[in-house]
């Protein structure tokens, strides 16, 4: 992936181009690709994985679980100074701990930052 200073002759570009570029923005950095038309396979261990990460996801964004304040703020700490968000390190974490592809609907929840151990 390339990093741009002045895309096409601008200060920012962002969608596709002839069908074949992408220009985008992430995180201060303008960058473009290839375009590509994703494949969406719908084998047991991917669709084992996405239950995993909306369980996960449900989990970190209802009230009712046991994430609490404090619980997020040891998370966005962790990430701090990281490329990736407190959020997405909980989801990292999550996704190893229940086995990933392996994942039977029973979510167990990291207890800290690093928890990765079933």
């Amino acid at each position: 992936m390339a990093k741009l200073t002045g895309p096409l002759f601008s200060l920012d570009a962002r969608g596709s181009l002839a069908k074949a570029l992408v220009y985008a923005y992430w995180r201060g950095v303008n960058y473009v690709r290839r375009r590509v038309i994703p494949n969406n396979p719908q084998s047991a261990d991917q669709t084992a994985v996405r239950n995993l990460i909306t369980d996960a996801s449900q989990a970190w964004a209802n009230d009712t679980s046991p994430i609490d304040t404090a619980y997020k703020a040891a998370y966005d700490t962790a990430a701090e100074g990281q490329a990736y968000s407190g959020f997405n390190l909980y989801i990292s974490d999550s996704v190893a701990k229940n086995g990933g592809k392996d994942y039977d609907g029973s979510l167990d929840i990291p207890t800290e930052p690093g928890d990765r151990t079933a």
